[in-house]
């Protein structure tokens, strides 16, 4: 079947000031249950939920794709926004530093309709797009994905009924906004993911 997740990974670990992280985010959530990591990054997070992993040196958040197509930047931090699905062979990268996007990647069926910013240092060692996320995702928190223990702690969390804030992010680089605009402005580009 493949893989089909999306989220935020952050360099910091903001187990003990998640209040802190949600402020900056613009997001209002509600713990409801201490779950493990296998169901945290188990596929498909349903709208409405944020799953959350802390790592030593990092946060991963698991949240449905819809919230990954644009960037989440935190302004002191490095942040991999990413979306992830080998079933329908789409994905969408997008990496920001203090707040500033880097790089912006996003692929589906091996068309890249959009590759901007600075290529990662991890992007020559990465046979393919879903290999890059993976291995950002260990750059960010500081620990390999495929080295987490399925039974290690996790927290799920519920979006409120507040409004969740757009992602809001700058760049450095000059934006081919054409072919963005062309693939997220049509409402189709959620099939994408499913």
């Amino acid at each position: 079947m493949g893989f089909n997740i999306s989220g935020l990974a952050i360099n910091k670990s903001y187990e003990n000031d998640f209040e802190k992280l949600q402020e900056e985010l613009g997001w209002n959530l509600e713990k409801q249950s201490e779950i493990d990591f296998e169901t945290a990054s188990s596929n498909w997070t349903e709208d409405g939920i944020c799953d959350v992993y802390f790592s030593e040196k990092g946060t991963l958040l698991f949240i449905g794709m819809g919230m990954c197509a644009e960037s989440w930047a935190l302004k002191n931090n490095k942040t991999l926004t990413f979306a992830l699905s080998e079933t329908s062979m789409a994905f969408n990268i997008n990496y920001c530093e203090n707040g500033i996007e880097k790089r912006s990647i996003m692929e589906v069926n091996d068309e890249r309709m959009q590759d901007e910013g600075e290529k990662l240092g991890i992007e020559d060692k990465s046979e393919d797009t879903s290999e890059i996320i993976w291995n950002q995702i260990e750059v960010v928190i500081g620990k390999r994905f495929w080295d987490i223990e399925p039974d290690e702690k996790a927290v799920r969390y519920v979006f409120s009924k507040a409004k969740i804030a757009e992602p809001k992010t700058e760049t450095h680089y000059v934006k081919e906004d054409v072919k963005k605009e062309t693939f997220l402005g049509s409402k189709k580009w959620w099939e994408f993911w499913k």
